[in-house]
């Protein structure tokens, strides 16, 4: 499942992509370095100044060299990406080795493919041990790029429709009638980063506790609130059980209400984010679901299919609106 975040703006659910640390500057400023001595130098050597060798360079003049800010540079130390070769014990100015340099670059040019600093660090690591290996963390990110921006023309040609006053033809809106279920439950509140590894816990548990007893109906993931990078929800999963399972310190058991609900029916790679946003919207604003407002139960992702087991053309969920 790719990492999402949702919003609930009215009656509609919209994702927001998680935020991280913002892209590099394409030149790098030429603003005071923090961590010099006035007059110093931007350069010290271990050994003789024909010899490149061993140099060590001041954070500032390393940042010029690499093209990265010092803000990067002591974010990347903090995190364990790229520490300084030396720390200055008595001023704690930072000092780089020159060798340094290929790594800084490269870390600047994968930061400039929006790859993630988690992935970066997976893929260094990799460099060090195992080329191949690396190049394959790369030509997933390529994969997930790819992925990402096919998402985002599905969504742009569901705005040319608003805009030119067309009938949503990529969602087709239908309702139905869902009865009252027993359900297991879990509630968190929690941010948008978090959400797959809540989804993964939560049926973790649920298929833990079931102990091979068969759920009755499919994985649902309800939003109760705003559930993005500021927000936290909250969010639940759920997932219907049988009267002999009980409740346990994370597993809590209630009755969905039945309800008529407006829905369509989206593929995998409708699903991915930013795509996801045309179906909540198209959903929302349908004639089936505006004209049934107020409902007291939230805005929902009904599952098919588990996300990992199909290709982007195969169903994946509902995306459903309870009717009043």
């Amino acid at each position: 499942m790719t990492e999402r975040s949702f919003v609930l703006s009215g009656a509609t659910a919209v994702g927001k992509p998680a935020v991280g640390l913002g892209p590099r500057p394409r030149c790098h400023e030429s603003s005071p370095v923090v961590d010099l001595d006035p007059g110093a130098s931007g350069s010290i050597d271990n050994v003789t100044p024909q010899d490149s060798t061993n140099q060590l360079l001041t954070i500032g003049e390393f940042g010029r060299r690499a093209r990265l800010t010092t803000k990067a540079l002591r974010i990347y130390d903090d995190l364990g990406l790229l520490r300084p070769a030396t720390t200055d014990s008595s001023n704690k100015y930072r000092y780089y080795d020159i060798d340094q340099l290929d790594t800084a670059r490269l870390i600047g040019l994968l930061r400039g493919t929006d790859m993630s600093l988690h992935d970066i660090s997976r893929l260094l690591d990799a460099a060090t041990t195992d080329r191949r290996a690396a190049i394959d963390v790369l030509d997933q990110h390529l994969g997930d790029l790819e992925s990402h921006h096919s998402a985002r023309r599905l969504l742009v040609r569901h705005i040319h429709s608003i805009l030119r006053k067309e009938h949503h033809i990529m969602f087709e809106t239908r309702t139905r009638s869902v009865d009252a279920q027993r359900v297991m439950s879990i509630q968190r509140r929690l941010h948008g980063s978090e959400t797959d590894a809540f989804v993964r816990e939560a049926k973790a548990a649920f298929t833990a506790h079931l102990d091979g007893v068969e759920p009755i109906g499919p994985f649902i993931l309800v939003f109760h609130g705003v559930v993005d990078d500021d927000n936290d929800g909250p969010i639940e999963a759920m997932l219907g059980c049988p009267d002999s399972i009980q409740p346990t310190e994370i597993i809590g058991i209630r009755t969905e209400p039945a309800h008529d609900e407006a829905f369509t029916t989206i593929t995998k790679a409708q699903w991915d984010f930013p795509a996801i946003l045309a179906a909540y919207d198209a959903v929302a604003c349908s004639p089936e679901a505006t004209t049934r407002p107020g409902s007291t139960l939230s805005c929902r992702e009904v599952y098919l299919a588990e996300p990992e087991a199909i290709g982007d053309d195969d169903l994946i969920c509902d995306i459903a609106f309870p009717l009043a």
